[in-house]
């Protein structure tokens, strides 16, 4: 079973799951800092979704949501979705993005 929250606070648990998830999604960019990672959660131009297991409470994906202003309203964009490899095919990424559109 997976659960899906809105980042409020970057502390080393969000850390170390960055350092372990963005190796899966980006062979060329590094992992994000604490600096990195508490600039996406403080911008109101982004919200930063994470997945867990339940059962281990493991953050097993995250998703990055961009949001900017057009002439015509708001826009969103979902970014750098990324899913622990053991954990794909459970629905993680589903979450995330149902997370994303609510």
């Amino acid at each position: 079973m997976i659960h899906t929250t809105e980042v409020v606070e970057v502390d080393d648990e969000l850390i170390a799951a960055f350092e372990h998830l963005t190796p899966q999604l980006s062979s060329s960019s590094p992992a994000p800092g604490a600096d990195e990672l508490a600039a996406i959660v403080a911008s109101p131009a982004t919200v930063l979704f994470i997945a867990r297991d339940i059962d281990s409470g493991e953050i097993v994906g995250s998703l990055t949501l961009a949001l900017f202003r057009i002439p015509t309203g708001m826009r969103a964009w979902i970014e750098d979705v990324v899913v622990d490899g053991a954990q794909r095919g459970k629905g993680v990424g589903n979450a995330l993005n149902q997370a994303a559109l609510d």
